[in-house]
Formats: C-alpha cells, structure tokens, sequence
C-alpha cells in the first residue's frame, strides 16, 4: 500500500516541481582587465580637411580656403597601478610622430620624430608623459590627473580607449549610451559648457572581437551656428573593436563630417571632414 501512494503521489506532481539541471550561470560582463606595469601601444592615423567660405572685405564675393592635416603617432599607455575597486592609472607617452600641414596659401609644413631637427622641436612632449588618467575597468574616465597635450575636457570627448562598456554584456544587438560635458577652454571659447550623448550599439561578436557602433550628437546645439564650429570636431561616429578574450581595446574606425552653411551671414559656409583610424601595436 505504501509503494501505490508514493506512486500516486509522485503522478500528482507537476512536472514544473520535477527538479531541473541548473540554468547556466550567464557570462561575466566584459571588462578592461588592467595588469600593474602593462604597456598598450596604438598607432593612430588621423586626416582632416576644413574649408571654409567668407565674403571679401571689398567685393563681398565668397572666397573659399582650405586647410588639410594629416597626422600619425604611436602613443603607449603605461598602466602604474591597478586599484581595489579594478580602476587603473595609466600614463600616455608619443614615442613617433610625423605631421603634415597643408596650409591655405597652399604651402605644406612637415614635421617628423624620425629626423633629429623635428624631433628636437618635439622635445617636450615626444617621449614623456603627456597625459594621466585614471580609468575603470568598463573604460570610463575617472579622473584626469595632468594633460599636458590639449584640453584636459577634451577627453571626456574623446576618451581614452574610445568606449565605455555596458553594466552586463556586451551581446549581440544590446545598445546602451554614456552623457557627458564638455568646456570649452580658451582659444575655442571662453568658458562654455556643453552637453552631449554617446550612443553605443553591439553589431557583432566574432572570435572574442567585439564591434561596437558609436554615434556622438549634441543634446541642445548652440542656436547659432557660428558657436557650433568648434563643437563639430567632437561629434565623431563609426566602430571601435574591444578584445574581450584579452580584456583590451583593440581599434576604432571614427569620421566626422559636417557642414554649417551660413554660419557668417548669407553665402559663407564652414565644412569640417576628418577621419580616424587606430590600431593596436602587439609587441
């Protein structure tokens, strides 16, 4: 009799109370993995065209001039130490760099770390630290302790590995975005702050490279068009690649593109293009 009503009890039982193998426990969220006296050098490629069109002083007929630039270096980040709570502090040195300036009257300027001249002229920021932050290990910045090439602000801009990384993931065809201010310290400006939004985008996943998409946009564009210009350059978008398998930043493809017409009155017109590339340098 007992044996029939443990059968019977059994039978009564849902087979939702049947016990189940354990669901897989989901994967780690990836993460900057940040190792004391670890060294991450990246090449940079950088070219940028501004043209702009005014009306002459005289004749009141636009005139239209152009600057290019293109500029590549290899910059190395130092991490000096690696914090409880995973937050890093890295040094930044530029060990090559060779600019080329294409000024509007059409004469070019290049300057070259290669040759001994150039790179005397280079001196005080070639081959020294130029830059300490502190970053987490999702990439965001925490604090910028010197910058000595360019706006300390800037790099909320542009950040040092280019990405933050999502709270869980990141998989395929999760979104997720950062906020940030930027001042605009003399000579772009006096002082002003701005707010933006970067927007990120998981596209794909493919033996442990991740890309990810970036979309930069102003939150409340200045009204005239006139104090957008030198907010133009910030608002870079394209695809960066993190190496979760090494717990790295591996690459960006950025560009920016933008066209203010009339930013001076009627018949002027402000163009701004440039393009980034960077890659990781295995040593």
């Amino acid at each position: 009799m007992f044996r029939w009503s443990v059968l019977v009890a059994l039978a009564l039982v849902p087979l939702s109370a049947v016990a189940q193998p354990p669901a897989p426990a989901p994967n780690p969220p990836t993460r900057f993995a940040w190792q004391a006296a670890q060294i991450l050098t990246y090449k940079v490629v950088q070219q940028t065209a501004v043209r702009e069109t005014t009306l002459d002083e005289k004749t009141e007929k636009p005139v239209t001039t152009e600057a290019r630039t293109s500029l590549t270096l290899v910059k190395k980040w130092t991490v000096k130490g690696v914090e409880a709570n995973n937050v890093a502090t890295l040094e930044m040195t530029i060990t090559e760099m060779k600019s080329e300036y294409s000024r509007p009257d059409g004469k070019n300027v290049i300057r070259d770390s290669a040759k001994p001249e150039d790179a005397k002229e280079m001196a005080s920021f070639l081959n020294v630290v130029v830059i300490t932050v502190k970053v987490d290990s999702q990439g965001k910045l925490v604090e910028v302790k010197e910058a000595k090439a360019g706006s300390a602000g800037r790099l909320q801009a542009e950040l040092p590995f280019r990405l933050t990384l999502p709270e869980m993931g990141p998989v395929a065809a999760q979104t997720w975005d950062r906020a940030f201010t930027m001042k605009l310290d003399p000579p772009l400006g006096t002082g002003e702050s701005y707010d933006f939004t970067q927007k990120y985008a998981c596209t794909g996943i493919k033996d442990g490279l991740v890309t990810i998409g970036v979309e930069t946009t102003l939150k409340a564009p200045p009204k005239t068009l006139a104090e957008r210009v030198p907010l133009v350059p910030m608002l870079w978008t394209g695809e960066v690649y993190f190496n979760a398998t090494a717990g790295k930043y591996h690459a960006a493809r950025l560009k920016v593109k933008a066209e203010l017409p009339n930013h001076l009155g009627e018949g002027t017109k402000f163009e701004y293009e440039s393009t980034y590339t960077e890659d990781s340098i295995e040593k």
